[in-house]
């Protein structure tokens, strides 16, 4: 399993979108201050690429609990249930994953 943590990489991308507009008052600052500190809990996902063999799975299963296999659309916005553990992608959403991350 290889793993892609996105976590630096998707900070920097978000962070280059809220620190885009300047504030133009209180209210605003304090507002993109949520909105960053939003982006940095969303940005700390793990995800791995797995194959979907039996063997995978248990081994997946028994390290981190429940397999789940998200697409890299769902890696980027944590649109999947919950990211307390780990999730899966197949190695095509990997590579769209990387893609999209501009790796």
């Amino acid at each position: 399993m290889r793993v892609l943590v996105l976590a630096a990489a998707a900070a920097a991308l978000f962070a280059g979108s809220v620190q885009a507009a300047q504030p133009a008052n209180a209210e605003a600052v304090a507002r993109d201050a949520a909105a960053r500190e939003v982006m940095q809990t969303k940005a700390e996902r793990v995800v791995y690429v797995c194959d979907r063999s039996e063997l995978t799975r248990r081994a997946f299963a028994r390290e981190h609990g429940e397999v789940k296999f998200v697409t890299a659309e769902q890696a980027i916005t944590g649109a999947a249930d919950d990211w307390s553990a780990p999730r899966c992608v197949s190695e095509v959403e990997g590579a769209k994953l990387s893609a999209m991350l501009g790796r």
